[in-house]
């Protein structure tokens, strides 16, 4: 295995392990166990435990951080951008079902340079695009006056709160573990609850 395999076969079982336990508070022990590799290897890949969660951080984040991008430059109306926007990242969730929980262990110590580039690199652009898009909608006269700082709760929360509550919990709920179609269907319901809300009418 080269380095850069090992590299990513690393990440992609801490990202397993932490699905599988339900939290992003996992052991390195466990997660080289299941990568079938010793646990040096994170320190000489990532420096060390928290090296290794702030990359499945960036990881589960880049690509849609360049989408969201991406999407506020779209020529299409405000409140498609917030729609997409919203199922975008419902499917990160549910793709990352653990990434909350692992953003807030690496965040809980706001003055550390970790918690700083992931700021810089997710948490301050996330909240960036969705305060344009935002804006536009009410300087187009198609949402009402908002506040975007309470919006981003709101929406960051409906999408973090379907995939972080406890798993019996949601399947008690559903009646079964929640699948795709559970997926696209709690974005739509977002969405349009969300946009409701929003929206002002004539």
């Amino acid at each position: 295995m080269d380095e850069k395999s090992s590299r990513e076969h690393l990440l992609d079982a801490a990202s397993a392990v932490m699905i599988e336990e339900g939290t992003a508070d996992v052991s390195l022990h466990a997660i080289a166990r299941k990568a079938g590799l010793t646990a040096p290897l994170v320190t000489y890949h990532f420096g060390s435990k928290e090296g290794l969660l702030l990359a499945l951080a960036r990881r589960a984040t880049g690509r849609s951080m360049e989408q969201l991008q991406e999407l506020v430059a779209m020529p299409v109306p405000p409140e498609k951008k917030l729609r997409i926007h919203i199922s975008g990242i419902i499917r990160n969730y549910a793709r990352y079902p653990y990434l909350n929980n692992l953003l807030n262990l690496l965040l809980r110590q706001e003055a550390s340079e970790t918690a700083q580039s992931l700021k810089a690199a997710f948490v301050a652009p996330l909240a960036d695009a969705q305060r344009a898009i935002i804006e536009e909608g009410v300087a187009s006269g198609r949402f009402r006056p908002i506040d975007p700082a309470l919006a981003y709760f709101m929406i960051t929360g409906a999408a973090q709160s379907y995939f972080s509550s406890n798993r019996i919990t949601v399947k008690l709920i559903l009646g079964a573990e929640p699948d795709q179609e559970d997926v696209e269907r709690y974005a739509r319901e977002v969405g349009n609850m969300i946009l409701n809300g929003m929206l002002l009418r004539e």
